[in-house]
């Protein structure tokens, strides 16, 4: 008589392979949302805490070589310029990408800016106009962050349009 070695499966049938399949689908679309909507929260709050790190940068600079300087918003391309009147202080540029800043509204100024360009100047004591800044996406999500004259965040307010 031989000897036979029954040789048995050791590998995954089609049922078991489509059922992980289809678990896995089923499990990244309820999960897809709520990583979607995450990434979008993401861009928000890195544009807020630029806006926040130019302001405290600007006041920084400003009484650490005692000169005027200025932070200039284009809303219309999302650019953020520091200028100083120092010519030793380099110039200082931020760009918050996948975002819009809706409007910037500096204290004492008639109406807030929705287009264009507009400056918050900075004295070299530190010193600047309170202004308030809202952030937008393209979903309708947005930020509004309130500035203090010492370029401390006073309020952020987060909702929907």
């Amino acid at each position: 008589m031989r000897n036979r070695i029954l040789k048995t499966g050791a590998g995954f049938t089609l049922i078991e392979l489509l059922l992980v399949i289809s678990l896995t689908c089923i499990v990244l679309a309820i999960a897809m949302p709520s990583f979607v909507q995450s990434i979008r929260g993401h861009r928000l709050r890195t544009a807020a805490r630029t806006m926040a790190t130019v302001a405290r940068y600007a006041r920084s600079m400003a009484v650490l070589k005692q000169s005027d300087l200025s932070v200039t918003f284009n809303l219309d391309n999302g650019h953020i310029d520091m200028i100083s009147s120092n010519t030793t202080l380099p110039r200082f540029s931020r760009v918050i990408k996948g975002v819009t800043l809706g409007y910037v509204d500096i204290e004492g100024d008639e109406s807030p800016y929705t287009e264009g360009t507009c400056i918050v100047m900075y004295s070299q004591n530190g010193i600047c106009n309170p202004f308030t800044v809202k952030i937008l996406d393209r979903n309708g999500n947005y930020i509004i962050m309130k500035v203090d004259a010492l370029s401390s965040i006073k309020m952020i307010e987060y909702g929907n349009l």
